[in-house]
């Protein structure tokens, strides 16, 4: 809940899908449950977890994701602990839908482990690229 006074504006919220709702209905439940959970009115950043549960849960749980956002309930979408080849799965996916005449979303986030001893160079290359920020967290 925010605290009375303070501004929505002066929020950032981030939440994820854990690895084992990775699927389409899971996410939409999860997002629902985040909103009403917090009293939020939409979630700033939401991110899968992680690359789990094959390819049509991953990219359900996406769809899932892409709906949020066109329904107002998030702001911006990502990943998390992706590697090249989740990346690409999506980015095919997203280029696929869009071509459609569908949205398949705009990957904005993949929050990765990255340290001086673990550079992933292949993941920051791929992001750099695509103009998709890396959000770094240290296990």
């Amino acid at each position: 809940m925010l605290k009375p006074g303070l501004p929505r504006s002066a929020l950032f919220f981030t939440s994820k899908v854990p690895p084992k709702e990775i699927s389409y209905t899971g996410a939409k439940t999860c997002v629902e449950k985040s909103l009403s959970t917090t009293g939020l009115d939409y979630i700033d950043l939401y991110l899968l977890h992680a690359p789990y549960g094959g390819k049509e849960a991953r990219l359900g749980a996406w769809k899932a994701l892409v709906e949020a956002v066109e329904q107002g309930k998030v702001r911006s979408i990502g990943v998390s602990n992706y590697g090249v080849h989740h990346l690409q799965e999506l980015e095919e996916w997203i280029r696929q839908r869009d071509e459609e005449g569908g949205n398949g979303g705009v990957l904005s986030v993949n929050q990765v482990e990255l340290h001086p001893w673990l550079a992933r160079e292949d993941i920051v290359g791929w992001c750099r690229q695509r103009g998709v920020v890396l959000e770094v967290s240290m296990t």
